[in-house]
């Protein structure tokens, strides 16, 4: 009975978990779980529409927390640029299509908060188009920008990275 009682535990926490782990906001810094963690395409899906449903249309974006280490994000409009001076973003496009500008100057950036600046543009670069089935890799202290098209959007997973020597 026990045994029961403990793998029926066991299930409705591996089933919950990760749904509660997305109710917050995205958070720096924190440690990534020690066990594995198994989101399924439907559960992902359901994240990407609780957060199409909930995108600011100021920044037209919605973030979420998978792990410290890893955001979902819904954007369906252009992003300030963006350094983080100490991270790596392993990005990787699950749905809809974008570009991204990797590289070049930053225009107007400020710190926004301890290693990350944020600003209004990037003169140069390289702009990737992007769509479902992409992964993009950006260095740490090299700016980049997202843009979507009107009436489009995408959904990706960022994986933060410390870079290795």
């Amino acid at each position: 009975m026990r045994s029961i009682r403990f793998l029926l535990g066991v299930s409705v926490l591996g089933t919950f978990y990760p749904f509660a782990m997305v109710a917050q906001a995205p958070t720096r810094g924190g440690a990534d779980p020690a066990t594995p963690i198994f989101w399924t395409l439907a559960q992902m899906k359901e994240i990407d529409a609780r957060l199409a449903s909930r995108q600011n249309p100021d920044t037209h974006n919605a973030a979420a927390v998978l792990i410290p280490s890893a955001n979902v994000i819904y954007r369906t409009g252009p992003s300030q640029s963006e350094i983080h001076e100490k991270q790596g973003d392993l990005i990787f496009i699950r749905e809809g299509e974008g570009s991204i500008v990797v590289g070049g100057k930053m225009v107007g950036g400020k710190p926004e908060r301890a290693n990350e600046i944020r600003g209004d543009s990037i003169e140069g670069g390289m702009r990737y188009a992007v769509a479902a089935g992409d992964t993009l890799y950006v260095p740490a202290n090299t700016p980049h920008q997202f843009f979507v098209e009107n009436g489009k959007h995408f959904a990706i997973t960022i994986v933060k990275l410390n870079p290795q020597p």
